[in-house]
């Protein structure tokens, strides 16, 4: 069983037994000009084309439009973490669900099960739910439940647990830095918990687990989950008792380069109990059928895998139904537009507010300054789209894409400092560097008594740079939804939330 990339082609088609393909959309690299009808198409043709039912998946970790243009964007999980609700977060399963199927995707690669203990870490940030076990197992619990109710199987990832490291496993192999001890009570936990209320599949991560791992690798280090037996096999399944399916996460990653050679550590990752991989080479079908034959991966592991795999496909009821996208109906078109609208409402944090500002109104400070400060450019676009709310609510509003200036500071009622960023956008760490960092500096040399702040991304801006700041809001994701949810909040037409996922 293997995962393996579609790469849309109009004029061939390629199929091959294999368990499940993976898209998204920079790789359908003409989704946009194809439509939803033509990537539902190009998907129907794997389904079609498989003797055994196929597995389709994607990263929908926030929702299908972060994956495919022209389905629905949600905010990122520490958003609904900040919701605290676990309708919400059923809603957010379900909602993500019923996009999924209506291209003809049953496997989602979500949601993100790690909780952000170090807030350095540069991968989980907003990925994550919380950095708090109790509030992580009741929404995670729900949302998984959303996606499995309604055809969609869920993965929990990281195992065992990104969230620790100050680095990112795409470059190199990170650590869970816990204490076995801790680790049962924090990340392996979450893990328990969702294995217990029955998750159909967890990742395994380019991440080891050091104080309980005891084998050494012959260059003196200790293996990642997705080549170390002791932690998928030991632990994993038999300790912790999981059923379902174990895929790796990418193998083009850093993380899991360099232990072996390419085509070796596939096997070497099957053998540790990988049961499917994600993104493996040509060759692996056919190394992977002389390792069997050769007696190096029994056929009891292989066994094993393949079991899993069915038994899964048996859950989601995909040999007894056709297996093809089911439209939304408009009934679910709206439920999924409320479910986005809500869980960006409800996840609007207002962290302090010293220099009673809100609600914001024409009346009091009728010139507002907006100054963006990202270094992802899309981002740009929101900041833009936060300038026509907030004009739409009567405000004159300057747009300072480059900074303010002091004149320019002297000339508005307020300045509105616009943080956005997400994970891996780019690669490397959630830090403001050249041009940001000098527009960060900015509000305290001029006008901080007149400064709002709000991040849309990263919660720990606030203590980073703008400890200072008077009033500070955190909503988390640089998505049209959150940004129009802020500008309600702000005019006080709903109420801001009061809930940190997170300890700031």
């Amino acid at each position: 069983m293997q995962t393996v990339v579609i790469r849309v082609n109009k004029d061939k088609f390629v199929s091959d037994q294999i368990g499940a393909a993976f898209f998204f959309g920079e790789i359908i690299t003409e989704a946009d000009e194809m439509g939803i009808d033509c990537a539902r198409a190009t998907l129907a043709q794997y389904i079609d084309n498989a003797k055994i039912p196929i597995l389709i998946t994607s990263d929908f970790e926030n929702g299908c439009g972060s994956m495919l243009k022209g389905l629905t964007p949600l905010p990122y999980l520490m958003g609904l973490g900040a919701t605290n609700c676990e309708e919400i977060a059923y809603n957010y399963g379900k909602a993500t669900a019923l996009e999924a199927r209506s291209v003809g995707a049953n496997w989602s690669f979500s949601p993100v099960s790690d909780l952000n203990i170090n807030k350095r870490n540069p991968l989980v940030n907003v990925r994550g739910i919380s950095d708090n076990p109790e509030v992580a197992i009741k929404l995670l619990k729900q949302v998984i439940r959303g996606m499995q109710e309604n055809g969609l199987a869920a993965c929990a990832k990281h195992f065992p647990g990104d969230g620790l490291d100050y680095r990112d496993q795409h470059i190199v192999t990170t650590n869970n830095t816990l204490s076995f001890e801790d680790w049962k009570k924090l990340s392996g936990r979450v893990f328990q918990e969702l294995i217990d209320d029955g998750v159909y599949s967890i990742m395994a991560g380019h991440i080891t687990l050091p104080d309980y791992q005891k084998e050494i690798f012959e260059n003196g280090m200790k293996l990642p989950a997705t080549l170390s037996h002791e932690l998928t096999t030991n632990l994993l399944k038999k300790e912790m008792g999981f059923k379902g399916v174990v895929v790796t996460d990418a193998l083009g990653m850093g993380g899991f380069s360099g232990w072996y050679d390419k085509q070796r550590a596939e096997i070497e990752s099957f053998k540790a109990g990988c049961d499917m991989m994600l993104w493996p080479t040509k060759h692996y079908v056919k190394n992977m059928t002389e390792a069997v034959e050769n007696g190096y991966i029994s056929m009891e592991r292989l066994d094993d895998a393949v079991s899993r795999v069915l038994e899964m496909k048996e859950k989601l009821g995909m040999f007894d139904q056709d297996n093809h996208a089911i439209l939304l109906s408009e009934q679910d078109k709206q439920f999924v537009k409320k479910t986005q609208q809500e869980s960006a409402e409800h996840s609007v944090t207002l962290i302090r507010d010293k220099g009673n500002f809100f609600p914001l109104s024409p009346e009091k400070t009728k010139k507002l300054a907006i100054v963006p400060i990202t270094h992802h450019q899309p981002a740009f676009e929101e900041a833009e789209l936060l300038c026509e709310e907030l004009r739409g609510k009567g405000f004159e509003v300057t747009y300072l894409k480059d900074g303010a200036t002091d004149v320019e500071i002297d000339e508005n009622d307020l300045v509105i400092y616009a943080l956005f960023s997400r994970p891996f956008r780019p690669i490397g760490f959630l830090d403001f560097h050249s041009s940001e960092a000098k527009k960060v500096s900015s509000y305290l040399k001029h006008g901080i008594d007149k400064s709002i702040i709000v991040s849309f991304g990263s919660p720990y801006f606030g203590n980073q740079y703008f400890e200072r700041a008077l009033t500070y809001v955190n909503a988390y994701s640089m998505l049209s939804p959150s940004v129009k949810a802020f500008a309600r909040a702000a005019v006080g037409e709903i109420p801001f939330g009061d809930f940190s996922p997170v300890e700031l």
